[in-house]
C-alpha cells in the first residue's frame, strides 16, 4: 500500500554521481602509484620459504579479522575492472603500499557494516541479487571471454562458484551499506561540513561530465482520486466503525486485521508494514502517523487508497514501526465519472490560467501529492500512461494541458492532469542539471566519513603487513 509523495525522481542524475562511504580505492590506487612501470620485484614473506602460505591475518578490526585471502580477493576484483590498474608483485613495496590504502577502505567499510548490524538493519534480498549479477557483468567485460575470465579467476586461487559466492558476499555488504547510509539521511547528529564550489565542479568533471542528458520535462500535476458515494461510502464508513469497536473491545489489533483489512500485502502479517519512512507513505497517511505518539491508535484515516485504521507500535528517528487496516470501498460508475468530469474542468481551469495549488484546496478529491516537478526524464512521465496519452506526452508542447488520462496506482482508477511549463531535448549533460544533487551527496559522504572517521578512534584496528 505504500506510495511516495514523489512519483518521480532524478534517476538520470543519480546513477552519474558515485555515492561514496568512504575513499573510492581507485583513486587510492592511483594516489599510490600502480600504474608506475618501473621494475618492482617481490620479497619475500616474513617466513621461511619451505613454508608454505596458506593464509593469516593480515588486519583486525573491532571483533573481526581481514584475511590475506580476503584481500588478495579485493585485489583482483580492482584487477579485473575495465581499466583497472595492474598489481604490483605481492610483497614487493608498491604492492604493501597499495595493500594498506585497501585494507584501511576495507576497515572503513567493516566499521560502517558492524554499526548497521548494531542499528538492526538488513540488506534487501532483490537488490543483492541486483547488485551482484551487476558485479559480475562489470567484471566479465574486462576479458575477451568466458574462458579467459575463468582462467584469471583460478590464477587468483578461487574456482567461477566461489567468485560467485564472493560477489554475492560482497553484495550483500553494499546493500547493508546502502541501507545505513540511507538511515542516516534522516538524522540529526551528523557532524557540520562545508561543501565549496570547487570541490562540486571536480566531481561533476570526474563523475557526470561525460553523461548525456536525456529529454526533460517540467510540470504541474493534478490527481483526481475518485471518492465513494452512496452506498459504497456508507458501507466503508461501517466497516471502519466494526474496526474500532473491535479494538476498543480489548481484540489484539494484529487479529483484526487478519479479519478485515482490505491490503492484501499485509493483511496475513496482521497489518504489519514494518519500518517505515515519512516518504515512503501517501502523505495523508504519514502526516497523520508522524503526529501520533508511538503505541497510539488513529484513524480512520481517508487516503486514495480507502480508508485507514492505523497503529504507531514503535519510533526510532526517522522512522516509525507502523500497522494498518485498510477499509478499501468498492467504486462505481457514478463515482468514476464524476471524478472524470472533475479532471476535465481542472484541465480546462489550468488552460485559463488558474492556480494549481489554490485548484487543489479548492477541490478535496485532488490528492494531496507534490504538484510541480523540475527537469524529469520525459520517460519517467510516458512510462506512467499507456496508448495515447503516452504518445501526447512524448514530446510534450510548453504552455500545453494534457489530460485528464486515467491511470492505476495501486490503489484503483484516477484522473491526472499534466500542465507542461518547459521541454528541455536531450543534450550534453551540465553542471546545473547536477549541482545540487552533487552538493547533497558530498555533504552527506563528508558527514559519514567523519562519523566513521569517530567510531575508528574508538575501534580496535590493527594492521599486520
Amino acid at each position: 500500500m505504500t506510495a511516495g509523495c514523489n512519483e518521480y525522481g532524478t534517476a538520470w542524475a543519480r546513477s552519474a554521481v558515485v555515492f561514496a562511504l568512504t575513499v573510492l580505492v581507485a583513486v587510492a590506487v592511483s594516489a599510490v602509484g600502480v600504474h608506475a612501470q618501473e621494475p618492482d620485484t617481490a620479497v619475500s614473506p616474513p617466513w621461511p620459504r619451505d613454508v608454505q602460505e596458506v593464509d593469516r591475518v593480515v588486519a583486525i578490526v573491532g571483533d573481526t579479522a581481514i584475511l590475506l585471502s580476503e584481500l588478495r580477493q579485493e585485489l583482483f576484483q580492482l584487477q579485473a575492472k575495465p581499466g583497472g590498474p595492474r598489481i604490483p608483485p605481492e610483497y614487493s613495496k608498491q604492492w604493501t603500499s597499495l595493500a594498506h590504502t585497501v585494507i584501511a577502505a576495507m576497515a572503513d567499510r567493516l566499521i560502517a557494516m558492524q554499526e548497521a548490524k548494531r542499528l538492526g538493519l538488513t540488506p534487501d534480498a532483490d537488490q543483492v541479487q541486483r547488485l551482484s549479477d551487476d558485479y559480475y557483468e562489470q567484471a566479465r567485460q574486462g576479458f575477451a571471454s568466458d574462458e579467459q575470465m575463468a582462467e584469471a579467476v583460478e590464477s587468483s586461487g578461487m574456482n567461477m562458484l566461489q567468485y560467485r559466492q564472493m560477489l554475492r558476499a560482497q553484495a550483500e555488504a553494499e546493500a547493508l551499506l546502502q541501507a545505513f547510509r540511507f538511515s542516516l539521511s534522516s538524522r540529526t547528529d551528523l557532524p557540520p561540513v562545508v561543501v565549496n564550489e570547487s570541490e562540486v565542479e571536480e566531481y561533476f568533471r570526474a563523475n557526470a561530465a561525460d553523461q548525456t542528458r536525456p529529454p526533460l520535462v517540467t510540470f504541474n500535476q493534478l490527481i483526481v482520486t475518485p471518492f465513494p458515494h452512496g452506498a459504497a461510502r456508507d458501507s466503508a464508513i461501517a466497516r471502519a466503525r466494526q474496526v474500532i469497536k473491535e479494538l476498543d473491545e480489548g481484540q489484539d489489533f494484529e487479529v483484526v486485521a487478519r479479519r478485515h483489512s482490505d491490503d492484501e500485502g499485509t493483511r496475513d502479517s496482521g497489518g504489519e508494514l514494518g519500518w517505515m519512512r515519512r516518504d515512503d507513505l501517501v502523505k495523508e497517511f504519514a502526516d497523520a502517523a508522524w503526529a501520533a505518539t508511538p503505541g497510539t491508535r488513529i484513524g480512520p484515516i481517508q487516503t486514495r487508497l480507502g480508508l485507514h485504521i492505523i497503529k504507531i507500535e514503535n519510533a526510532r528517528g526517522g522512522e516509525r514501526f507502523i500497522r494498518h487496516v485498510l477499509i478499501h470501498p468498492e467504486l462505481g460508475k457514478e463515482d468514476l465519472d464524476k471524478s472524470r468530469e472533475l479532471g476535465m474542468r481542472l484541465a480546462d481551469s489550468l488552460r485559463a490560467g488558474a492556480d494549481p495549488e489554490a485548484l487543489r484546496r479548492a477541490n478535496p478529491e485532488v490528492a494531496a501529492d507534490q504538484i510541480r516537478f523540475d527537469d524529469i526524464p520525459i520517460q519517467q512521465l510516458t512510462g506512467r500512461f499507456k496508448g495515447d496519452a503516452a504518445a501526447a506526452l512524448a514530446k510534450p508542447t510548453p504552455g500545453e494541458v494534457y489530460g485528464p488520462f486515467e491511470v492505476d496506482r495501486g490503489g484503483g482508477v484516477e484522473y491526472v492532469i499534466i500542465h507542461v511549463l518547459r521541454y528541455r531535448p536531450a543534450g550534453p549533460a551540465e553542471l546545473d542539471d547536477f549541482r545540487d544533487l552533487i552538493r547533497q551527496t558530498l555533504q552527506q559522504t563528508k558527514q559519514i566519513d567523519a562519523m566513521i572517521q569517530e567510531i575508528r578512534s574508538n575501534t580496535f584496528i590493527d594492521i599486520k603487513l
